[in-house]
């Protein structure tokens, strides 16, 4: 009973100074674990509450695994060693006892930890889901801003490198099953041998700290590898795409990338060895200190033995008590802290996420079959604008009216401001200064759905996805528009129907092996088709004819007045030729407008740049 009070007085004061320790790091961390579980508990209860269920089962179990190997083999070991009490019914019922014991354990843990795994897998998909739902939903303005870039990286890597729910609820039951199994055990060597103690909480105090410092290097190879990811990501990924692979070939870059490579491959692998080594010396530390203990405790359970103090089916139970004990503290420090690193890991996750949410609320969805305004006035109200992170305006006091049904064409020489403009008047950037009013409302009061819905609009780098041609139209939206009528229109009708699944046919091969990568012309003709489809009040059209032929140039501009009709269109093109189609042309030149007119008038002013630039293009045609 002596023996026992000692015991637990040196416990209490070892949980006292444990807990101190861990005060400190609680009032820095709490916050962000708090955090962490209220977002990522919430997640799991609304997802799938058996999760909880499964959780509550894996603690049980675990909780009482230890034991039954602990008791077992003292009983059974006693019974055959002692020849004058040894009875074969109690050898068998212990025999029993431990394997089908244990055979129970491991099915259990076995069931548990496939089901909790089988809903993490169910969880990662859906975080992996809205984290690209997300990306796909932010501001236009982030896509080109590499800080966000960076957290979206490092978004990714949280999900990878946790274990999302599991790695941060999991730490939280090793804490609680391990704090069960700890307290059995205190309970059971202190009243045998308290000496035993000593050498397992020195373990756990170095184990503690080097678990510490091992989870602070963790920290910073994290935050130092979030750009070399990024870069990771180029080269594995990017370089990859047929986009790149004609200029590799024809220019015979590949020596080029392998000395990009190899150089960029020399950094990865020297952060990676800095930080290794810093984990190799704290885990060597960690291991010598825990042979000591664990020698240590071999010795004076053999004195005990020798002194008679205890059995050998003792020595064996409560060598495996102390083990188990010295593992259950070390699994307590060790989920604490993997949860601390879990959870200021996992931030950048939810920092993402509700940046995102924040940022985009407005994004309510509207009908795609609602229609949208039959008239759309347009106004820049003294508009200038800069790039974010940048000083040099593109873009100095635009002021400019567009009357709706008005088609208007905006030319001038490369980088003077002609795709910006375009840019802010898509509401892709909303930084502006000054007004852009359509039909009496600022641009940026209104839903963003909503006015997304008054525009189609051609891109120069427009892009095309790996689905079939009809879903690359429609963009899997149905509308109350004849698709036939619309391919007509755009000129791709022809190709189309020589296609063996004509518009159910995929572009690319990503998908499928049968799809069909479609030249230049017949892509810039289908994302000609998608704007017609969408069916805007304003079609805004860049460089819509830069990949024609002259042939198919000419009847895109023959049937311009069909595929605009009476709405309000705005054209971008270098060939100024087709300018002579527009009620009026806009020149930008400084990132301001320099000339206004109609063809004919703007022709005749021989000191003006749309002079000099049309005439310069015109006598290569004579």
């Amino acid at each position: 009973m002596e023996n026992t009070l000692i015991c637990m007085k040196c416990s209490h004061n070892i949980i006292k100074t444990k807990m101190k320790w861990m005060e400190d790091n609680t009032m820095k961390n709490s916050k962000e674990n708090i955090r962490c579980f209220k977002f990522f508990g919430k997640f799991a209860w609304q997802n799938d509450k058996k999760y909880y269920l499964f959780l509550l089962m894996n603690i049980i179990v675990n909780s009482v695994s230890p034991f039954i190997s602990i008791i077992g083999t003292q009983y059974l070991i006693d019974e055959i060693v002692d020849g004058s009490k040894r009875n074969i019914s109690w050898i068998v019922f212990w025999v029993a006892f431990i394997c089908i014991g244990n055979f129970i354990i491991a099915t259990m843990i076995k069931y548990v930890g496939e089901n909790i795994a089988r809903i993490g897998e169910k969880f990662d998909r859906i975080f992996k889901t809205d984290l690209c739902m997300n990306c796909v939903n932010m501001k236009f303005k982030y896509t080109e801003d590499t800080e966000v870039l960076d957290v979206i990286k490092n978004a990714e890597r949280a999900l990878n490198e946790t274990g999302q729910v599991n790695g941060l609820i999991n730490s939280l039951a090793g804490i609680a099953s391990n704090f069960i199994v700890a307290l059995g055990v205190v309970t059971l060597v202190c009243t045998r041998i308290p000496l035993l103690m000593i050498p397992v909480i020195i373990s756990f105090i170095v184990n503690s700290y080097t678990t510490a410092k091992v989870n602070k290097v963790r920290k910073n190879l994290f935050s130092e590898m979030g750009n070399l990811e990024r870069g990771s990501t180029y080269f594995n990924t990017e370089l990859l795409e047929s986009r790149y692979a004609k200029d590799i070939r024809l220019y015979d870059a590949s020596e080029l990338f392998e000395k990009k490579y190899d150089g960029y491959v020399d950094k990865l692998y020297n952060t990676n060895k800095k930080y290794n080594i810093k984990f190799v010396n704290f885990w060597n530390i960690n291991n010598v200190f825990r042979a000591i203990c664990n020698t240590s405790i071999y010795i004076l359970l053999a004195v005990n033995i020798f002194n008679k103090v205890i059995s050998i089916g003792e020595f064996s139970s409560l060598f495996q008590a102390t083990s188990k004990f010295g593992d259950a503290i070390s699994g307590i420090v060790d989920s604490y802290l993997g949860m601390n690193y879990t959870s200021s890991i996992l931030k950048y996750y939810i920092d993402f996420v509700e940046s995102v949410k924040s940022k985009n609320e407005e994004l309510i969805h509207v009908d795609c079959n609602t229609d949208a305004p039959s008239r759309c006035d347009i106004e820049f109200d003294n508009v200038s604008f800069k790039y974010p992170n940048t000083e040099r305006y593109i873009l100095k006091n635009i002021s400019l009216k567009i009357n709706s049904g008005e088609h208007l064409a905006i030319v001038g020489q490369n980088g003077e401001g002609k795709t910006t403009f375009i840019k802010l008047l898509c509401r892709l950037y909303d930084n502006y200064e000054g007004k852009i009013i359509i039909n009496g409302k600022e641009a940026r009061e209104y839903n963003a759905a909503e006015y997304m819905n008054m525009l189609s609009v051609v891109f120069q780098d427009y892009r095309l996805f790996a689905f079939n041609i009809k879903d690359n139209v429609t963009v899997f939206k149905e509308r109350n528009e004849d698709l036939s009528e619309i391919y007509k229109l755009a000129g791709v009708d022809e190709w189309i129907n020589k296609l063996e699944n004509k518009d159910n046919t995929y572009i690319y091969k990503m998908f499928v092996e049968d799809g069909v990568e479609p030249s230049g012309g017949q892509a810039q003709k289908l994302a000609i088709a998608r704007a017609l489809y969408k069916n805007a009040p304003i079609v805004i059209l860049d460089e819509p004819t830069a990949a024609l032929d002259p042939i198919s140039e000419y009847e895109v501009y023959n049937n311009f007045d069909k595929l605009v009709n009476k709405k309000t269109a705005i054209y971008i093109s270098h060939r100024l030729s087709s300018c002579k189609f527009c009620d009026r042309i806009i020149v930008f030149s400084g990132g301001a407008i320099i000339e206004e007119g109609s063809h004919e008038e703007l022709i005749n002013n021989t000191s003006g740049l749309y002079y000099k630039m049309y005439n310069t293009q015109a006598k290569y045609y004579k």
